[in-house]
């Protein structure tokens, strides 16, 4: 059974397959944070969802460096596969966060783009940046999930333990 997107995570052939979610975005911009609220009681209901992320960490095994991907979320479980990869498995994210904030993407992330307009007008979604700080063997550790705003609240409330994993 195929995984549904997060409402925020979408991409051309999304919008080729749904012309009136195009439409909407191009009239209405991209999702804002509210619209994420499904996703949060379709999770804690026991579906799952796949939201686009960039991931980053300080600590093996996760890449030092952003790289893309996509984010598996359901009550029990996180995991993320790279979207360009020879060997795209799973990579488990176990991590027990001791905080989590959140913030705007910025110079920080250099290829994510910051929002905006896009040709004919089409509006670019915001991405936050979710960063869970854990304790590792030498102190703490940080792993960061860059996402779209409208689902950087289920991202946030899965590492904060309120969609009971």
């Amino acid at each position: 059974m195929r995984t549904r997107n997060a409402v925020g995570s979408y991409g051309v052939t999304d919008l080729l397959l749904n012309p009136v979610r195009a439409l909407s975005i191009k009239w209405k911009g991209p999702p804002g944070p509210e619209a994420g609220q499904a996703d949060i009681a379709a999770v804690m209901a026991g579906e799952a969802r796949k939201v686009s992320c960039f991931l980053r960490g300080s600590f093996d095994p996760y890449p030092r460096h952003l790289k893309h991907g996509a984010l598996y979320v359901s009550a029990e479980e996180a995991h993320w596969v790279p979207l360009w990869s020879l060997r795209r498995s799973a990579l488990p994210i176990g991590i027990r966060a001791r905080y989590v904030q959140t913030r705007p993407a910025d110079h920080r992330e250099p290829n994510v783009k910051q929002g905006g307009i896009w040709r004919d007008g089409v509006k670019i979604p915001v991405f936050m940046v979710v960063t869970c700080t854990t304790e590792v063997s030498d102190g703490y550790g940080t792993v960061e999930f860059v996402v779209p705003v409208a689902d950087a609240y289920l991202v946030d409330n899965y590492f904060n333990g309120s969609l009971s994993h």
